[in-house]
């Protein structure tokens, strides 16, 4: 697993496994992070947090979607055909 945080950006990156960019998409979830899900598998491979000390200085909680439990929006079953 990688973490890298952009102070100036304020995004937190996480990737859970190295995944060629041609096997899997961008999915938003509900809250606005932005999932890396695989094309094939549908598991969440990596997500991008924006706002990160922001919403952890107002106490908000971040919940990391666990690996192959993400609840898809309708534009993720589409996308991915689950």
């Amino acid at each position: 697993m990688t973490i890298s945080y952009d102070k100036i950006a304020d995004v937190l990156y996480v990737a859970f496994d190295k995944t060629s960019p041609d096997q899997y998409v961008f999915v938003e979830n509900n809250e606005g992070d932005i999932l890396k899900v695989d094309k094939h598998t549908g598991r969440v491979v990596g997500c991008t947090i924006p706002s990160f000390a922001a919403r952890t200085k107002r106490g908000k909680a971040i919940v990391m979607p666990e690996i192959g439990a993400v609840p898809f929006n309708d534009m993720a079953r589409e996308l991915l055909h689950v």
